[in-house]
């Protein structure tokens, strides 16, 4: 049945340094009458794509900062969070989809037949000659793809799909980079929602156009395939940060818990050390240490400026005002962020290992941004990677671990503007994982916060002070209040 055209389709375009082609996506996609919002992601980009996009005054347009680069699945998991029309399409900024094959793709939407409607490459309509392996590659993930999923695509790697807005408000999606367009086809075949396929042209880059995938996206795509299939869902762990997990133990359970990994990383002087020196770069003036726990950190942030140690806990409160009675620089505060940062305002809060234990960390960085002066950072310090949620992050109150990407998400949503963003600790996410995960013993006993603070801060902190780590068992991020906020 043909509609007539009238504006009811939101546009996803994830963007990353496109400036030489996100400004004729834009004009190709507003010219349509389907098109109702366009909301861009621009995912880091540092090659002029925020000033194409600063001169676009359509009032159709969204434009999202992610700040740095956290991939395309980050990207598309953001976009969808702010669609307000009934219909979804993902465009991407470099043209290689064409938005003239929107209407194409909407129409089983519109015709009631179709929930979500995949765009395929390998069609008779007109497409530029892709790589050979690349086609030869596409067409295998395609093959185990439809296997594990029961679908029959000739596409299930496509980057142009169409949804209705409920379904992408139901997708719970993981993947930062390419790997979302697997996790999408498979996750669309577990909600059993129903699935049309049309052929659309063709336009791929080169590499020396600026096409971004790589081989090693091909063998991520393939962990995809396995992961989110039927027989991986079940054998995957539950999602590590719902409530639900963290909901038994109560706050007073918790912090009793937490004590004595407490005293133990009392000790670990070198590790408080290296964070210390992390933070002194963004770190002065008044600052507010929440969740300052027994007080490590506090007495090396006041070397940095003058101190202000909170906490929530009654018992951890106390203990902070008998350690710091005789210490100048350092006052100690009983309270929640909210409580705290309604009081005065701060040039910097540190959070050490808190904002996890906090159930809405969200409220929790907007209550902190408010008491921070125009131009204040926030710090923070994060266990990093859900899949690393042992029973002791469940005992000592841990509501989630984060991912990069999940935590700027975060930082971003709370109204900060990143500076730094990094994982830290690469070979303790190794340990972890063999203590707490396999062995189900405590990560910060005495014995081994003792061996690790020794024998592997110095080396750490000389080798993760020159490399950026791909990976570690911590988050470090630096987010600052805009000036104008």
């Amino acid at each position: 049945m043909l509609h007539a055209p009238h504006p009811c389709l939101a546009v996803v375009m994830p963007c990353y340094n496109e400036a030489a082609t996100v400004g004729a996506a834009l004009e190709r996609v507003l010219a349509s009458p389907w098109t109702a919002e366009v909301i861009v992601v621009d995912d880091g980009s540092d090659d002029g794509t925020a000033a194409v996009l600063a001169a676009v005054t359509d009032p159709r347009v969204r434009v999202i900062e992610q700040g740095i680069n956290l991939g395309k699945g980050a990207a598309i998991r953001r976009g969808f969070a702010e669609v307000r029309a009934p219909y979804v399409i993902v465009q991407d900024a470099d043209l290689e989809y064409d938005p003239a094959d929107h209407p194409v793709m909407l129409q089983p939407l519109l015709d009631d037949q179709a929930d979500v409607v995949f765009g395929s490459r390998f069609s008779p309509r007109p497409h530029r000659v892709m790589y050979f392996w690349h086609t030869v590659a596409n067409k295998g993930l395609t093959l185990l793809s439809n296997a594990v999923t029961n679908l029959n695509l000739t596409d299930a790697a496509t980057g142009a799909k169409a949804f209705r807005r409920e379904v992408v408000q139901q997708l719970e999606l993981d993947q930062d980079r390419f790997g979302i367009e697997l996790e999408i086809t498979a996750k669309t075949a577990l909600g059993r929602w129903r699935v049309f396929e049309v052929g659309i042209s063709y336009d791929g880059r080169t590499y020396d156009e600026g096409k971004k995938v790589r081989w090693t996206d091909g063998l991520k795509a393939l962990y995809c395939v396995a992961r989110y299939s039927r027989a991986g869902m079940r054998a995957g762990r539950p999602r590590l940060h719902v409530p639900a997990m963290t909901e038994s133990v109560g706050f007073d359970d918790a912090d009793t818990e937490l004590a004595e990994s407490l005293d133990s990383l009392d000790n670990a002087q070198r590790y408080a050390d290296w964070i210390t020196a992390m933070l002194a770069p963004h770190v002065h003036g008044d600052i507010v240490e929440i969740g300052a726990g027994h007080g490590t950190m506090s007495e090396r942030l006041a070397r940095l400026g003058r101190v202000t140690a909170t906490e929530p806990s009654p018992r951890a409160a106390d203990r902070l005002r008998q350690r710091f009675a005789a210490t100048p620089g350092i006052t100690v505060e009983a309270g929640t962020a909210a409580e705290v940062m309604a009081l005065e305002q701060y040039d910097a809060a540190v959070l050490i290992n808190v904002l996890e234990h906090i159930p809405d960390d969200l409220g929790a960085l907007r209550d902190i941004r408010r008491g921070l002066r125009p131009g204040g950072v926030v710090a923070l310090f994060v266990p990093a990677h859900e899949a690393l949620y042992s029973d002791f992050d469940h005992l000592i109150g841990h509501q989630r671990r984060y991912r990069r990407s999940t935590l700027a998400a975060t930082l971003t949503g709370a109204g900060f503007e990143i500076d730094e963003i990094r994982y830290v600790n690469l070979p303790g996410l190794v340990a972890w994982f063999l203590v707490a995960r396999v062995l189900h013993r405590t990560p910060t006993a005495s014995a081994l916060t003792a061996l690790f603070d020794s024998g592997v801060v110095p080396v750490l902190r000389r080798v993760e002070g020159r490399w950026a780590m791909p990976t570690g068992v911590s988050l470090l991020a630096i987010g600052r209040r805009p000036e104008d906020k």
